[in-house]
């Protein structure tokens, strides 16, 4: 096997689908399936279902990512080793996210990078939508961006960690446990604003299941959406383990089958400062959460 393929193996987990891959990686995909055919013809093993829904992970393909993003975190690490280059005093990142996710990497990676590099001074930038957050990758207003995966395919990405989705309402709200997706239905909700960026995200979800909630209320201040969920107005779908600093406020309910999104750094095609370069080093070095596939 080559690394080539296991780039493209990581890839097309990462990404949702082959087409989206080969995309991202600038190959055709005939080329790029026929690479994953052949690794899979090595391995005497099958990594993907294929089915009209798309594509899932066998077991065993679960098992062989996780020991392939091992490996291409190992050949990151020596090229980072060897690399000329090192963070000047007083060097700068100017990372962008999103509010939701600016208050869990503050709250969570920054400040063990502080700890690990306090000779990089890491500047965060919360943007309203993701149209934005990679408008200022482009023109130079960021260095790297945190975002919910997948991003556009003229950038490159790492995934950090993969967030369950869980349904937040509010606290004499009786919900079975766990609920499916069509439980939204009828369901009063608060929704980003219309014909948002994030609220076509939201419509995708609904158009495909079938289902429409009944819009409770409608703003992009995500900040003040769980308080508005302990208040009574409606339900919001949100990451688990920002849900559960609010638990005593709210009700928490899993999705049957579970529902998941998964962040991650994206910066632009052209090499790294070194600044850029360590902090991304760090959050390899953190491992990667592995999504359940099965």
């Amino acid at each position: 096997m080559t690394l080539q393929q296991l780039r493209y193996l990581v890839a097309v987990v990462e990404h949702g689908s082959m087409t989206a891959a080969a995309q991202a990686l600038f190959v055709v995909q005939p080329a790029l399936s026929r690479s994953l055919q052949a690794l899979e013809r090595e391995l005497r093993a099958e990594l993907f279902v294929r089915s009209g829904r798309g594509m899932a992970l066998t077991p065993e393909g679960v098992r062989v990512v996780h020991l392939a993003r091992r490996v291409l975190a190992g050949i990151s690490a020596i090229e980072d080793c060897v690399r000329p280059g090192a963070p000047s005093l007083g060097a700068r990142v100017r990372l962008g996210t999103t509010q939701t996710l600016a208050i869990e990497f503050i709250s969570t990676l920054l400040p063990a990078f502080n700890r690990h590099r306090p000779d990089v001074h890491v500047v965060v930038a919360g943007h309203a939508n993701r149209d934005l957050l990679f408008d200022a990758l482009r023109n130079g207003a960021a260095d790297l961006v945190l975002a919910d995966l997948p991003v556009p395919f003229d950038l490159r990405v790492h995934a950090l960690h993969h967030h369950e989705v869980v349904l937040v309402s509010p606290p004499d709200l009786r919900l079975p446990e766990p609920v499916t997706v069509e439980s939204l239905d009828g369901l009063p909700m608060i929704l980003p604003a219309a014909d948002s960026p994030r609220r076509k995200e939201f419509e995708v979800l609904f158009t495909t299941r079938g289902i429409r909630p009944k819009v409770a209320m409608e703003t992009d201040e995500r900040g003040a959406w769980l308080s508005c969920v302990a208040g009574g107005v409606g339900s919001v779908l949100w990451y688990a383990d920002m849900a559960h600093r609010f638990e005593r406020a709210v009700t928490i309910s899993s999705f049957n089958p579970p529902m998941r999104r998964t962040i991650g750094f994206a910066w632009l095609r052209k090499p790294m400062t070194p600044e850029v370069r360590a902090l991304c080093a760090f959050a390899r070095a953190r491992g990667v959460e592995e999504a359940d596939y099965t």
